[in-house]
Formats: C-alpha cells, structure tokens, sequence
C-alpha cells in the first residue's frame, strides 16, 4: 500500500505542477506580485521623502513682536525648512509662483492678546498642488513646529510671570509610567507597545492558516475536476490500486503543492512587508513573553494537520460532485466562508470576549481552531487547545468516513451538481 502510495502522491504532485492555471496562479504571482508591490512602494516612499527634504515655507509676521521673532528663529533651525519671504499684499500669487508648501502668519495683536491673557492667534495656509503623501507630510512637519512654539511660548509666559516656577513641570505635571503583567510578571513596556508587539507576532500564523486551507481546497478540488473534465478519473480507478489509497494520495499531494504556494507567498509577503515595516519601531520584548514554546508548536501542528485534512476531504467531495474545472472553482466557494469569517474575527477578537452564540458557532467550525490554539499557546492556556485537538480529530474522521465511502462507490464517477438558471440539481 505505501508504494501504491507514493505513486499516487508522485503523480498528483506532478500533475498539479504541470498545470499551468496552478503554477503560474499560486506558485509564480504571488512571487512575483508582492516583490512588486513592494518595490513600487519603496519608490513612493523615496519620492514623498525626497520631497520632504526641501520644504518651502514662508511666513507673513503681522505682528513684528518678540514672540514672532521666537518662532522665526525657530523655523530658522528645522535643517529641511527653507524660509522664502512674501509681501503681505499679493502672498497667495506670490506663494504658487515660488513653490512655497506652507504660508503661517502670525495675525497682528497677537503678543498683546497674549499679555491680556488671550489666545493669540496664527494662520496656517497649505498649499495643496497633487495628491501625495508628501502633502500630509508638509502639514505635519508644519504642525509639529507650532506645537513646540506653543510649549515655549507658554514656557516664555511662566517664566515672565512666575520666575520661581518651574514651567516644565506645570506644563506636564504628571509624568505615567506604563507597564504591563503577563503570565504573572511585570514587563516594563506599556501595554500599547505590548500589545503591537504581540500582533505583528502572532498575525502571520492566521494569515498563513487561511492561505494553506484556501490554496489546498483549491488545488484539491480542481486536481479531481480536471480528471473528471478530462475523464481520466475512470481510469484510475480502474487500477489495481484500493480507491481509499488514491484518496489518500491526492490529500498528501495537494498538501504539498498548497504548502509550495503558502511559502512562494509568505516569501513574497514578507518581502512586501519588510519593506513597509522598517520604518516602525517596536519595543524589544522577551520571547519569552510573546513567543511559542515548542510544546505549543506541537500543538499547533497538529490542530493545523487536523484541520487541512478536513478542507481537503470536503474539497475531494465537492470536486467529484462538479462536472468541470469551472463548476467546481465555483462550488468550492462554499468552503470559504467558514475559513475567511473565523480568521478575520479572531485576528482582531479575543474568543472569550464574544458574545456566547458566537463563541459557539466558532468552535463548531473546525477551521477556526488552529487559530484559537496560538492566542491560547501564548498566554500558556492548553486546555482550549486540546479541546480544539480533539474536536478536529472527531471531525476529521467522520469526514475522512464519509469521503473513503463515497469513494469507494460508484458515484465518484456518476455524481453531478448542475448550476443553472433554474436551480441546482444534484444526481
């Protein structure tokens, strides 16, 4: 039987290669596409902080006070700021003429108002000529100085009129020190930084859940509707060969091809990401914290096992019920839904803090338990993960049952889902 096997694996295996709708569709694009995405990204980048380097911005001082001289000064010192000087007549034509990115005046009172204990009062004009990220950069640059001319200003104030205060300590009296307790022990980081830090951890896993269980269902479910659309099933099955073994061979080998095309595409996402993140700083946290021990990995491994067996048995049964390629690209959108609902909700939503009829609906899709399984591993929960275990386990074999039955009868061959206009007919 193992030889028998491994024959079966080897052929599906090659014939899967060989077609081109699934090596070119899951294994060349997305090694292709996210490289792709991730270098045009990179030159957008580049091109909004080329811009950034250089900012003309010109300011209109109405007001010729000392505070005004405060934040020229202060523009004077930002190393990508160039001070371009306008009239106060004509400034708008004179601003597009120059290239001129931010205009701020500094309307006339407003060192007295400040004196009389009112707000003084300043003018920001953006100059907006494309759409781009440099634009947003330009307004938050522009943002980012006024913010610290406010704090010296009110710097300025206290000192003035309170010489023994201390105008730091007024301005930001408190001072929070964020920490966060996992697993018992106090980590110093706040719980914001803990918290992204642990997502861009754990994120991957569920996106790489989805993909395998799409990418196998998929590749399963037109593996046996292509035999059939091209009536080389009968033949197989006509070998001395028991038909449960030619299950088994094609579940091993769409196991294979799938997980061939998660790697092309986590390689290929990676890349993508890599580029997009590097910019981001995340705390340093002790994986000891965040990561997954070997045991959870076990664990995991076999919750995901457990589950693709399942997609690619149900995936089997729905292809032998299609009477071509197409029909059953379009009957396996069925499956989908309990992959794609489960991995958007759980990557954003801890189960325990769903409502109860949802929680329930979740652990009866075995799908969504490889995903449970790592926010449970992490916190070092074990007891959902091995109810998870042995529910996919019950699962997988009752699948498993129905798919090795209907294989060894004669509907293999003669079964068909007819989608019309009319309905669908099954026979």
């Amino acid at each position: 039987m193992v030889r028998h096997l491994k024959v079966v694996v080897l052929k599906e295996i090659k014939e899967l290669i060989r077609d081109p709708r699934i090596l070119v569709g899951v294994i060349i694009i997305p090694l292709v596409i996210f490289p792709l995405m991730g270098q045009l990204f990179s030159i957008a980048t580049e091109a909004t902080l080329r811009e950034m380097r250089v900012i003309p911005v010109a300011l209109i001082d109405e007001d010729r006070s000392e505070f005004s001289y405060m934040l020229l000064e202060m523009l004077r010192r930002v190393p990508n700021i160039v001070l371009v000087s306008l009239s106060s007549q004509n400034w708008i034509e004179e601003a597009l003429n120059n290239s001129v990115k931010a205009v701020i005046k500094v309307s006339q009172g407003f060192a007295s108002n400040l004196s009389n204990g009112l707000r003084g009062n300043i003018e920001v004009y953006l100059v907006i000529k494309s759409l781009g990220m440099g634009e947003v950069g330009v307004g938050s640059t522009v943002d980012e100085i006024l913010g610290s001319f406010s704090k010296m200003v009110s710097t300025a104030m206290i000192s003035k009129h309170a010489p023994n205060a201390n105008a730091p300590t007024i301005l930001e009296p408190i001072i929070v020190s964020d920490k966060t307790i996992v697993k018992g022990e106090v980590v110093d980081v706040s719980p914001k930084g803990f918290i992204s830090a642990l997502l861009s951890q754990t994120m991957v896993i569920p996106i790489v859940t989805m993909l395998l269980m799409i990418m196998a269902a998929q590749i399963a479910v037109t593996s046996i509707a292509v035999e059939k659309e091209e009536k080389t099933l009968e033949t197989l099955l006509t070998l001395p060969v028991k038909r449960v073994t030619i299950l088994w061979g094609k579940l091993i080998g769409s196991t294979i091809v799938a997980a061939i095309s998660v790697i092309a595409y986590m390689v290929g996402f990676n890349y993508y990401m890599s580029i997009v993140l590097s910019q981001q700083q995340m705390p340093a946290i002790s994986t000891s914290y965040i990561g997954i021990p070997f045991e959870g990995y076990a664990v995991l491994a076999i919750s995901l096992f457990l589950s693709l067996m399942s997609m690619l048995a149900l995936a089997i049964l729905l292809g032998a019920y299609a009477q071509d390629v197409r029909s059953a690209q379009s009957l396996i959108g069925i499956l989908f839904i309990p992959i794609l609902v489960p991995t958007f909700i759980l990557m954003y939503a801890d189960p325990l803090s769903l409502p109860l009829s949802l929680q329930i609906i979740l652990y009866l899709i075995p799908f969504s338990h490889p995903i449970i399984a790592v926010k449970s591993i992490i916190f070092g929960n074990y007891l959902i993960s091995m109810f998870g275990l042995l529910y996919n386990m019950a699962f997988m074999v009752v699948v498993l049952y129905v798919a090795a039955r209907f294989f060894s009868s004669e509907k293999v061959v003669t079964a068909r889902i007819t989608l019309g206009q009319r309905g669908t007919k099954t026979s």
